[in-house]
Parts: structure tokens; sequence; C-alpha cells
């Protein structure tokens, strides 16, 4: 575990609106008391009634958060980072060598500078005064909502260290930093066609970061696709089970021993299969729905149909649908209907072009880009969201409303239903997270009779070298 980044590395820079770490640490909350209560007569308005003080949480905790705990921490100092990459000692084609008393050939080593801007996300929290006054059934309600506040940010920050783009954005930068997804070299990719994770593909991975000069120390991976890892152990006796102690079977996989060393497993419940698309409009101020095509385009042949349909299919489709996403949120699905591939087509190696128009009625918020779903084959006509599986994602091109978005080629390169691990050297000098704030807490104006405050982080994760780390994708379940 790397040591945190604190308010202590920023004494001195008085700039967080909060003039000490006392202030930061004094959390005001805010829900409503609200006065509903159930419809009693007779009898049942004189039972006692049983409210357990144990809070239930249903949704995720802070153990599920993986990336986030382990990432190495450093301080930022300004919301545009530069760093210096050493990417060659001298020449590769040298040899060295020189004659007696003749002077060696000059070297000089290659620094590239880079940069990284830092990205803001937060929350607003508020509760009411009269809530701060009664007796709560689960504890201290203040630190309770807080609590909730900063498990929903860790969950947005857990998420983006996967999947953030800062390419998407209609003009200039996007307010998502870049994550793994965008950071890892394109070449660093190895694509599992469906198929669940075996070891061969982990030993795999660990070889493309060796031959990159990296020390794999980590996999981050779906729960599932950990679960049916651990699954294929148990036909092939690779290893000595234990003997059942107390009725106890069963076996736990955490590290796996590489030729490149001891790799730790990091299940992560938020690397699920590509999510589905939402029913409705998840926020108010989410773009308005568009429209979507899909045709196949014979000008365009280099699409990979083979790894989900066969050699020689039957005549199938695909549905796909499509919501206009920018900071708020994403705008309810459009259906494309079903759009056929042929096998001919499908030996020509022809591509599904994806034609994504701007709603006639834009509205004040319109489009920063685009997320593509896709059906499994055969599924084509339906509009049930869960029958849709995330494949891409590309930045508006036009905010006119009505106009049509450049076409996007779907080659099939990521497949529905699937998921996505990383496996890399997480160490300071390879990965980091600068942070220009840590968490931190931020009151606001008391305007009426609420407290409401912010929970708020500034920062940027950092690849230095991005062959140190690989993306296996389309990761298919265990049948």
């Amino acid at each position: 575990m790397h040591p945190q980044v604190s308010l202590s590395d920023y004494d001195g820079l008085n700039g967080f609106g909060a003039s000490s770490t006392k202030d930061v640490n004094e959390l005001a909350k805010a829900l409503s008391a609200g006065v509903a209560i159930a419809g009693q007569t007779g009898g049942s308005a004189l039972r006692v009634e049983s409210l357990e003080s144990s809070l239930k949480v249903v949704t995720y905790t802070n153990k599920h958060i993986k990336l986030w705990k382990k990432i190495p921490k450093s301080p930022a100092y300004s919301t545009v980072e530069e760093f210096n990459v050493l990417s060659s000692y001298g020449a590769d084609g040298a040899f060295g060598f020189t004659r007696e008393g003749e002077l060696p050939q000059t070297q000089d080593s290659n620094y590239t500078r880079q940069t990284a801007l830092v990205k803001f996300i937060g929350t607003t929290r508020s509760v009411t005064h009269p809530m701060t006054l009664v007796n709560p059934a689960h504890g201290d309600v203040v630190a309770l909502e807080n609590q909730n506040g900063i498990l929903w940010l860790l969950e947005r920050v857990e998420d983006s260290l996967f999947h953030g783009n800062s390419d998407l954005a209609f003009d200039g930068e996007a307010e998502q930093w870049d994550g793994l997804d965008a950071l890892i070299a394109n070449t660093a990719v190895i694509d599992l066609e469906g198929q669940p994770l075996q070891e061969a593909d982990i030993e795999e991975a660990a070889n493309l970061v060796i031959e990159s000069f990296g020390y794999p120390t980590d996999l981050f991976l779906g729960t599932r696709a950990m679960s049916d890892l651990v699954k294929t152990f148990y036909p092939r006796e690779r290893v000595q089970l234990p003997a059942p102690t107390n009725g106890k079977v069963g076996l736990a996989v955490e590290t796996f021993s590489s030729q490149a060393g001891v790799i730790d497993f990091n299940p992560d419940v938020f690397l699920r299969q590509g999510k589905n698309p939402p029913a409705a409009q998840t926020s108010a101020n989410s773009p308005a729905t568009p429209t979507v095509a899909g045709a196949v385009n014979a000008a365009v042949t280099d699409a990979e149909w083979e790894k989900l349909l066969g050699a020689a299919p039957a005549a199938t489709g695909f549905g796909y649908a499509v919501t206009g996403c920018n900071r708020f949120g994403e705008s309810a699905p459009a259906f494309s209907g079903n759009v056929a591939i042929t096998a001919a087509q499908l030996a020509l190696q022809n591509s599904i072009q994806v034609t994504v128009t701007n709603a006639a009625a834009i509205g004040p918020n319109p489009p920063e880009y685009f997320i593509i779903y896709r059906t499994i084959p055969g599924n084509g006509a339906s509009v049930n969201v869960t029958e849709y599986s995330e494949i891409a994602r590309f930045a508006a091109t036009t905010q006119a409303a009505g106009a049509g978005n450049t076409p996007q080629q779907d080659r099939n390169v990521v497949l529905p239903f699937t998921e996505t691990a990383y496996l890399g050297e997480l160490t300071p000098s390879v990965l980091t997270f600068r942070q220009l704030a840590p968490l931190m807490r931020m009151d606001l104006a008391i305007l009426a009779p609420a407290y409401r405050w912010m929970i708020l982080m500034y920062g940027t994760p950092i690849l230095f070298a991005p062959a140190k780390w690989v993306r296996l994708i389309n990761i298919g379940r265990l049948t």
C-alpha cells in the first residue's frame, strides 16, 4: 500500500477554501427529516414499531474500491502537470566498440516532455437543519451522509481510472481524465475473442510487459472473469487441493507466479461486461435522444466478424442503440432496428457504418459524446435495453440540431457482453495519481435552514510508460 497524499503536502498553499485541516474534517450533513408517517388507526396506533438500528448497505462499500487504494499518489502543484519521459539511453543501432586509442562515439539520451491536465470531480450533499435535531435511527446522520458522498465519489473515481477518456469532448478538452483504456499503448493489447481468461493469457500479457522492460505486479479484472479463471483449476488438478477441514472445501487464488514474477490478483466489481444503455434519460440536463442508423459499408474492409460469427454464417443481424452524453448524464437510447450482414460481406470483412444524428430539438445541453451499444447476433430488432452492451464511445463532431455526426465504423474490435482486464507494473515510476487537492470538504453558504457542502478532489492519473501495462480485451464467460 502506497502512502496517501494529504493536505500536509500543501502547507503554505491556502487555496482550498479551508483555513485548516480541522476545518476540513468538520462535516455538516443534509438529509430531510420529513413528516410522513404510515396511516395507523385503532390498536395499531398504539403499537411500538421496531426499526433496526443498523443500516443495511445494499450497494458497494469501501472494500470494493481496488485500483484507487493501490495506485501510488503524488502531489501536483499546477493544473497542468508536466513530466519528462526517458525513452532512450542512446542510439539503439550503435555497437559501442572502438579501436585502440579511439574516441568513442557520442550518444545522447532521449527525453520527451509531456503534459497531463488536472481534472475536477465532486458531489454536493445537503441536510436540513431539523434533521440535525432529531434522534436518527442509524447513528450520526452527519457522518453517515458524508461517508455516502465519499463512497459515491470514489466509485466514480474508480470507474474513471479504467474508462476515462479526455478525447470525449466536442470542442477542446473534456471534463474527464484519461483512464487506463486511453493511456495504455495501442500495441499492448491481447484479444481473447470471447474466450474466458486462462493462465496462458496472463503469462502472455506478463511477457509483453517484460519485453517493454517492465515488471508486472498487479492484475485488475472483473469478479466474473476471476471466478471463471479459478473454476478452470478444478478439473485439471494442477494444484494440490487441501484436504477438507470441518467440511470446508474450495480454492482461493490470490497470486499468479509468472516467469516475470509474482502477480497479485485484484478482482474489481466495477470491471464488468460492457454496460447496458439506460432505460430513460439519467438527468434532466442530459442531451436529447439522437437517432441512429446502421448499414454494411463495402468501402471499409478490415472488420473482424469471424471472431464472433464464425467463418461462414448464414445471414444474421445486429441491433444498435446510441445515447447522447454530457457531463450531466446520458440520454434515453435510440434504436437502429436490424442490420443484416451476409456470409459474403463477412468474407470481404466489410464493416457496419453507424450513423448518429442529433435530435431535431437539441435543447440547452447538447451532446459532448455518444455511446454505441450492440446486441448479440439475432437480436437486431430488440428494444430491450438488457440485450444491448457497450462497444464504443466517440466525441460529437457537431452540436447543431438535426445534424449528422461523423459516421463510425463498427469493425467488431470490441465484442458485446465481454470484459477487459489490466495487467502491469504498479510502481510510482510507471503509474501515479497526481493530486492537486486530496479528497476534501468545502462548505457552501447557508441560504436556507439547511447545511450544504461539497466533497471534492482534483487530480489526474499519469502513466509514464504506456507499454508497461497491457489490456486483455473481449474476455468471455466460461460455459
